[in-house]
């Protein structure tokens, strides 16, 4: 397994935000991970990474690729060449007073100790694989001159640039419109298979889960209620949670076709 959470527990200043969350992506597999707002989808990928707050406690076990996220120096190294993560919103994650070639090299200069032309190279090549044209301008540009769609890509571009196995997802397409949507999860279904990488995918869609996931954990108050296929989840339910979200969902009912006169 690239990803294997066992038992996680982690609590803030007394509070519990997770209970027992067990999880695992495999090579290859899209995993999804579905729920209310403030379930813990995101504080589980986070915490995967060892990205918690100060004074927290965890207890558990996680394991990246066959490391045990426990040594400092052990979770530098996963972070640096094995696991990346894509965060829900670009613009929080760009600095907006530098250059995007500046914001997207900065890991591969100050991490992996390459040279700052080396880098730019590198993700001139990473942002044509994702799409974009004319890199050498968008690289010279801030955040605010490029879209929303165009930011994603080149999160996605930083994220990918030290080639790693595990990429963590969390809500990297709902600030998007519709269309974006659908030419980012092509990009990432089609580098996942070139370059074999599990996939966590994080969303609060449950339909999108169902149609791009393999199976999808359902979380609810910190805890995993629901593990299913990703084509069966929300079609046949195990779990009365996971039928009450499904039921949840919104659907338009159908109109009589409008009479067109001439």
């Amino acid at each position: 397994m690239l990803l294997s959470i066992e038992n996680l527990n982690l609590s803030v200043r007394d509070h519990q935000i997770l209970r027992d969350v067990s999880v695992e992506v495999a090579e290859g597999e899209t995993v999804g991970l579905v729920g209310e707002s403030g379930s813990g989808k995101s504080t589980t990928a986070r915490a995967a990474l060892r990205l918690v707050p100060p004074g927290a406690r965890m207890s558990g076990g996680v394991t990246v690729c066959g490391n045990t996220m426990t040594d400092p120096a052990v979770v530098r190294q996963v972070r640096r060449t094995t696991a990346a993560m894509i965060f829900q919103d670009p613009r929080s994650v760009l600095n907006p007073v530098r250059r995007i070639g500046d914001s997207a090299t900065e890991r591969l200069v100050h991490v992996q100790g390459i040279t700052r032309a080396e880098a730019r190279t590198r993700i001139a090549e990473l942002l044509v694989e994702v799409g974009l044209k004319d890199t050498e301008r968008l690289l010279r540009c801030y955040p605010h001159q490029l879209s929303g769609g165009m930011l994603q890509r080149v999160v996605i571009a930083a994220a990918l640039s030290s080639a790693p196995r595990l990429l963590l997802a969390d809500e990297a397409t709902s600030a998007l419109d519709v269309t974006t949507q659908a030419e980012v999860l092509a990009l990432l279904r089609r580098l996942q298979r070139k370059r074999e990488m599990g996939v966590l995918f994080i969303t609060h869609d449950l339909h999108l889960a169902a149609a791009y996931c393999d199976r999808v954990y359902v979380m609810k108050d910190g805890s995993i209620v629901n593990h299913q296929k990703g084509s069966e989840i929300f079609v046949n339910p195990t779990e009365p949670y996971t039928r009450a979200l499904a039921d949840a969902v919104p659907v338009l009912p159908e109109r009589d076709p409008v009479e067109v006169r001439p």
